[in-house]
């Protein structure tokens, strides 16, 4: 009888002591835990470079033409710039980007910036059937357009390209591209210019219209500009 009694603390003692944690269990947690961050760090990661551009992308761009704007006022010239409200050529699609608009109106130039995944050759080929190498820039051509100068007019070319500057970083493609003889019809009496659209067409895609990108606004809905602040790394020297 003693002997079963003495049994039973025995099984107590047992039943009192901890017990081990599951290696596989433990295994798993980590493993979990490392998928996690891992995915948070990729989405993370690829936000990040989405709405990056490359200092050459972003910074105001001097050409001769505006190098010696700066000279000759000694550093004194306007430069003003607009957040793009749709920058975007389909909000579905989202086959171009564009931002780092930059307005200099003294000398009728303007600057901006376009961005596209190389996953665009993918799309092309899907919608058009068309086989294009997205590293070529020379199938891409760029213009901009207008609003109508008049009720029954049509949008109308303004401005010419004079400087397309490339650029990539993983999977994007980048242009800077610099436009002159741009009138924005801002003095008196003038045909003031309300809206901008960058039209950009690819060879060997047959598509009805160009793909098109809203990257200026002067109207009643929408015309806030503000002062761009020149850095020094971006000063001529």
């Amino acid at each position: 009888m003693e002997d079963l009694e003495r049994y039973g603390d025995y099984n107590d003692i047992e039943d009192d002591m901890p017990k081990g944690k599951n290696p596989l269990g433990i295994i798993l947690k980590i493993l979990v835990g490392i998928i996690c961050i891992s995915v948070v760090g990729v989405l993370a990661f690829r936000i990040i470079l989405f709405n990056n551009y490359p200092d050459s992308m972003k910074n105001l761009y001097f050409d001769s033409v505006l190098t010696e704007h700066y000279k000759s006022n000694e550093g004194n010239i306007s430069v003003k710039t607009q957040s793009l409200r749709a920058p975007y050529d389909d909000p579905d699609e989202g086959n171009f980007f564009c931002d780092n608009l930059f307005v200099i109106s003294d000398i009728s130039q303007l600057q901006v910036s376009l961005r596209f995944n190389t996953a665009l050759s993918d799309s092309l080929k899907e919608k058009y059937g068309a086989e294009v190498d997205i590293d070529n820039s020379d199938i891409f051509h760029f213009r901009l357009v207008r609003n109508p100068g008049s009720e029954d007019g049509a949008p109308e070319e303004i401005g010419s390209l004079e400087v397309t500057k490339t650029d990539s970083m993983f999977y994007y493609r980048y242009y800077k591209l610099v436009f002159c003889g741009v009138d924005f019809g801002l003095d008196e009496g003038e045909d003031k210019v309300n809206w901008i659209r960058l039209e950009i067409t690819i060879d060997g895609v047959e598509a009805e219209e160009p793909f098109m990108v809203a990257i200026y606004e002067n109207n009643e809905a929408y015309s806030t500009f503000e002062d761009y602040v020149i850095s020094d790394k971006e000063k001529p020297e």
